[in-house]
C-alpha cells in the first residue's frame, strides 16, 4: 500500500497545457538551433543533426521516468512530444509498465482515492515508494 496521500490525477486540459509548455521548452530551442545551423551551412542534414544532438541528452535523462529506455534517445526530437505528454501526468501512468518495471508499479484501486474516485481513473499505475 502506498504511504503518501493519493491526490487525483491532473485534469486533461491541465495535462495538455503542461505537455505543451514542456514540449515547447524542449523542441523550440532544438528547432531554432536546427534552423541556425542549416542557414549557416546550407545543409539540411547538419541542421537535423544539430537538433538531434541538442535533444538527445534530454531524452536520455527523461526517458526512464516515463517507461522508455535510454537508447530511445537515438530517435531524437521525435520522442520529446511523447515524453512531455507522459511527464505531464506523473506520478500516475496511464500506459502499461514495461516488463522490467512491473514489480515496481502498482495498479491503483478505488479504495486509495476514497471519495475522489472517478471511473476514468481505472487502469492508472503508480510507482511504488
Amino acid at each position: 500500500m502506498l504511504t503518501d496521500p493519493i491526490r487525483p490525477p491532473r485534469k486533461y486540459l491541465t495535462r495538455v497545457l503542461l505537455a505543451g509548455l514542456l514540449g515547447l521548452a524542449l523542441l523550440g530551442p532544438a528547432g531554432a538551433l536546427s534552423l541556425v545551423v542549416e542557414d549557416a551551412t546550407g545543409n539540411h542534414t547538419l541542421g537535423g543533426l544539430a537538433a538531434w544532438l541538442f535533444s538527445a541528452p534530454f531524452v536520455v535523462w527523461l526517458a526512464p521516468k516515463v517507461s522508455y529506455r535510454r537508447r530511445d534517445a537515438l530517435l531524437g526530437p521525435w520522442m520529446l512530444g511523447i515524453i512531455a505528454w507522459r511527464i505531464s501526468y506523473l506520478p500516475y501512468h496511464d500506459w502499461s509498465p514495461r516488463d522490467d518495471q512491473v514489480s515496481l508499479t502498482q495498479c491503483l484501486r478505488e479504495a486509495e482515492f476514497g471519495a475522489e474516485w472517478r471511473p476514468e481513473y481505472a487502469g492508472l499505475w503508480r510507482l511504488r515508494s
